[in-house]
């Protein structure tokens, strides 16, 4: 045991007499996923599970097959327009397109399909492809292009056949009459993969922790008070459940290699332990992140149209910033700067300076909103698990500070929380059907707390010892239906 700032904190197995903490009122512990919400309201520490679990927005799918712990969901994107060119056919060719003259260009596949016009990567010609393309021995697609205009003199310019450039598909052109018919492409719902983590946590006690009282006095949720222990351990215990399986959704690593097999054994059972992808993996890996030191507006608004351009139905954007104190700083300063930059002085200190009680003035309005040119309107969302959760923890110990703050606390996640056409909301939080949430007690010669419900009932006795276990396994993992409309913003010094 370890004592800090009148704290005993306490790592040995079990709870008995001999280890009651020393706090404050606290409320009652009712172990349901009401709590969820409950606590995150009050705390904004548990803000994915409180949008999620806490509301009943919680989907039980089944694995993609038996003992696996994999789904799947379909995802329809962007139609393609646009193909990587991989050069000229003839690098001779100086001024490809002359005079009309048709010419051959290399493409990474066969998307271009015959009469549709395509435009260079400098937007500065258009050409009508001529033909069905000719696939070539490394797999590539030769295609015959003619310049669409009336200049004589106009060539695509060499820059354009530069390998990787794309260009991009317009609108097929035939002549008025004996023209043949074209063809076009097509796309399909494709799927996305993730897959179930598991999570157990137990709480043993031994000897009659469950009828000792203390002598610190703790209010009820539902009205009155007790000095009995166990409803607030039981409390202590459900918090840091929730906090580490909140820290989970955001941060856990998907552990399956480039072939698809888990890479993580249980070395007393030998069996497969399995992760998912948390918020900011998903994110990360999909290409949907930045970086910042000092955040301008420039980069703000850059994030926030890139969003936007990426929903391609018509119903309504709710997208929230998530962020410590450091963030909400960096958020308000963006704004400010550029408010200051732009020359309005007065109006902003009218608004920060206030006048206050008693004749005082107080200084301090914030910005928590932000409205684009396009109307978009952002809005910040100060959750406490980037100041005081587990990886901010990790930061202030290891020194990794900023203005008083951990690192964690700058980081900025971007969340599209809207609903699709079928009304789904993007972010979900998804578990095993039948493996949500299992709870259940190991019951020894000690005695129950009534803290642990219907459970604490029965005589019959599952060891000889004068000992308990309360056990709750959970499955859970996070499903982001279109990652194109969020984003991550890591701060970095």
């Amino acid at each position: 045991m370890k004592e800090l700032f009148g704290t005993t904190y306490n790592s040995t197995d079990y709870t008995d007499e001999n280890v009651l903490y020393k706090s404050g009122l606290i409320d009652e512990v009712t172990l349901s996923r009401g709590l969820t919400y409950l606590w995150g309201k009050d705390s904004e520490m548990f803000p994915l599970l409180s949008l999620t679990e806490g509301q009943g927005g919680i989907a039980s799918i089944k694995p993609k097959s038996l003992n696996d712990t994999q789904y799947s969901w379909s995802v329809m994107g962007r139609m393609k327009h646009i193909d990587a060119v991989v050069g000229l056919a003839n690098t001779s060719n100086t001024k490809p397109g002359l005079g009309f003259t048709s010419f051959e260009v290399d493409f990474s596949t066969d998307w271009f399909k015959r009469y549709y016009s395509l435009t260079t990567p400098d937007k500065e010609h258009q050409l009508r492809i001529q033909g069905n393309p000719t696939q070539l021995s490394n797999g590539k697609y030769r295609y015959r292009l003619v310049l669409i205009g009336g200049d004589p003199t106009e060539y695509v310019t060499l820059g354009n056949f530069t390998a990787g450039q794309n260009w991009v598909l317009g609108t097929p052109s035939v002549s008025a009459s004996k023209s043949d018919g074209t063809s076009s492409n097509s796309m399909v719902p494709g799927k996305w993969t993730n897959q179930f983590g598991y999570s157990r946590f137990s709480k043993k006690i031994s000897g009659n922790i469950a009828n000792k009282v203390t002598n610190i006095e703790f209010d009820l949720e539902g009205g009155g008070t007790t000095k009995m222990w166990m409803p607030f351990e039981m409390k202590l215990f459900e918090i840091d459940r929730r906090l580490m399986l909140e820290e989970d959704l955001w941060n856990s690593k998907y552990n399956r290699d480039a072939y698809g097999k888990i890479t993580l054994r249980d070395d007393e059972n030998n069996e497969l332990v399995s992760k998912g992808a948390g918020i900011k993996e998903t994110l990360y890996t999909t290409g949907q992140y930045d970086t910042y030191g000092v955040l301008g507006l420039t980069k703000l608004d850059n994030i926030i149209t890139r969003i936007f351009s990426n929903r391609v139905d018509d119903t309504p954007m709710e997208i929230v910033i998530y962020g410590g104190s450091g963030a909400q700083r960096a958020f308000n300063q963006a704004i400010k700067t550029n408010a200051l930059n732009s020359s309005y002085y007065d109006k902003l200190g009218v608004e920060e300076i206030m006048s206050g009680k008693d004749g005082w003035l107080s200084y301090g309005k914030y910005f928590n909103q932000y409205k684009t040119i396009d109307g978009h309107i952002i809005t910040f969302k100060k959750a406490n698990i980037f100041d005081k959760g587990l990886y901010a923890e990790l930061d202030r110990s290891n020194g990794n500070m900023y203005d008083g703050l951990p690192y964690e606390s700058y980081n900025m996640i971007f969340l599209d929380h809207s609903r699709n056409n079928n009304g789904e909301r993007n972010i979900q939080l998804v578990a095993e059907k039948g493996a949500e949430i299992m709870t259940g007690v190991y019951k020894g010669l000690t005695n129950l707390p009534e803290s642990w419900g219907a459970m604490n009932t029965g005589k019959l006795l599952s060891s000889t010892k004068d000992e308990a276990s309360y056990e709750v396994k959970t499955s859970q993992g996070i499903t982001m239906l279109n990652y194109t409309t969020s984003f991550f913003l890591k701060f970095v010094r």
